[in-house]
């Protein structure tokens, strides 16, 4: 080959490649063959991306010609197919930090290999390099239900704690399970937003506190929220969960020691705190609970005391029932009722209704009529409750009642339900 000699000639050759380099690649953006697609999946507060580009089979040969067997391969199209946890995980059992991984397999006629690369930023698996890998895990591919034209991933399987990702392709499917400590990224949330503006509220301490209760975990922090928590603002729930935490906490493990540190720990801030009947009523039902008849009683007695409302003494007459005075019990009863607003009466009456117990709650809801009879909510629940009892012609009149009184449009839609269920239809008065 002739040598070019002249420096200008050689600066004139240069720029010629240059050009030709230029000109070859895409100036503009353009759609790709195989686009870009994203799919994510929340597990606990744990946030998982899958960034990918999705080829077509297009009449091809998939596995074992466009896809070799048994050679790396970027999992999708073009550049790599990109992987993110918000927090660590572990894929398959194995334990694998929070970040971002290039996603790469190794299909197998019997097993798969999945790969997760730290190198994020290569051209598909080109450039890959086994000592970049994070992680590496083997998986059955399974077939896949129905046909995939284009290459797609999506979550399966979806638990508190985790799922499987799993990538779908002609007619192969190839599942990799993906699993979070749910509890662990919660509590390290909740106490980086307890560091904020979130510490002045009591609610806040409440939530992480019954979150802890709730799942049976972090027994002796969470303690501690629920003390602050009851300390700022004093409720019926904090205080019964306090209770129920500091016997966790102190208990040892034995019920009958956790309940005596429960009850002591409630008693203690009944006394002690700017406490209402509503606290008062909560820890009687809960000394209930517990068959702490003693301290129901004399809790359940301070609530009415504060405050005579069905509530109160509902929960008075529960209490002696179960010390076997049911005169007593009865005797409360009749006045809770006496004294019972509408709504009052009207919970009371479903609760009646949705524990079987058909004829008192219909009982109730007709003593809501005649204390409230211009409501016609409380005949359109005299009407249910007559539906239930399979008194027709009686639920047919309270339902009638209820849309003369031009009731609102929930309370309409339920009633004329009802008759509709009937068989009767309802035309409305003429004006």
């Amino acid at each position: 080959m002739k040598k070019i000699q002249n420096p200008t000639t050689l600066l004139s050759f240069v720029l010629f490649l240059i050009s030709i380099c230029t000109y070859a690649q895409p100036v503009l953006t353009t759609p790709q063959v195989s686009q870009n697609a994203y799919v994510g999946q929340t597990v606990g507060l744990t946030e998982i991306v899958v960034k990918y580009h999705r080829p077509a089979v297009n009449g091809r040969e998939i596995w074992g010609k466009l896809v070799p067997m048994n050679a790396i391969w970027r999992a999708g199209a073009n550049e790599n197919t990109i992987i993110k946890f918000s927090s660590d995980v572990r894929v398959e059992g194995k334990n694998l930090p929070a970040g971002a991984y290039g996603l790469h397999m190794i299909p197998g006629q019997a097993k798969w290999t999945v790969i997760f690369s730290n190198n994020t930023s290569a051209w598909g698996s080109f450039g890959y390099k086994e000592e970049e890998d994070a992680l590496r895990v083997e998986v059955m591919p399974e077939k896949a239900e129905g046909f995939h034209e284009h290459l797609t991933y999506e979550f399966q399987d979806i638990a508190q704690n985790g799922a499987t990702c799993v990538l779908q392709w002609a007619d192969k499917a190839v599942p990799f399970r993906i699993e979070a400590n749910v509890h662990e990224v919660v509590l390290a949330s909740m106490r980086d937003e307890l560091k904020g503006i979130s510490q002045y509220n009591p609610q806040a301490w409440q939530e992480a506190a019954s979150y802890c209760l709730n799942n049976d975990i972090n027994h002796e922090e969470a303690l501690g929220w629920a003390s602050r928590s009851a300390f700022m603002a004093p409720n019926p729930q904090n205080l019964v969960m306090k209770a129920q935490l500091a016997g966790k906490v102190k208990g040892n493990g034995e019920p009958e020691t956790a309940t005596k540190i429960a009850m002591k720990t409630l008693g203690a801030d009944l006394a002690s705190l700017p406490c209402t009947w509503k606290e008062y009523s909560a820890a009687a039902n809960f000394a209930l609970q517990q068959k702490e008849y003693g301290e129901a009683l004399a809790w359940s007695e301070k609530a009415v005391a504060m405050a005579p409302n069905m509530t109160t003494m509902m929960a008075n007459a529960r209490v002696l029932e179960v010390k076997g005075e049911p005169q007593k019990a009865e005797k409360v009863k009749e006045e809770a009722i006496a004294r019972g607003t509408n709504a009052e009466l009207n919970n009371y009456g479903y609760q009646l209704l949705f524990s079987g117990k058909t004829e008192q709650a219909i009982e109730i809801f007709r003593v809501n009529t005649e204390k409230y009879p211009e409501d016609p909510n409380v005949w359109d629940s005299l009407g249910e409750g007559y539906v239930l009892a399979g008194q027709k012609e009686k639920a047919v009149v309270a339902l009638k009642k209820s849309l003369s009184l031009n009731p609102a449009d929930n309370v309409r839609a339920n009633s004329l339900k009802l008759l509709a269920q009937l068989g009767v239809e309802y035309e409305a008065p003429k004006p």
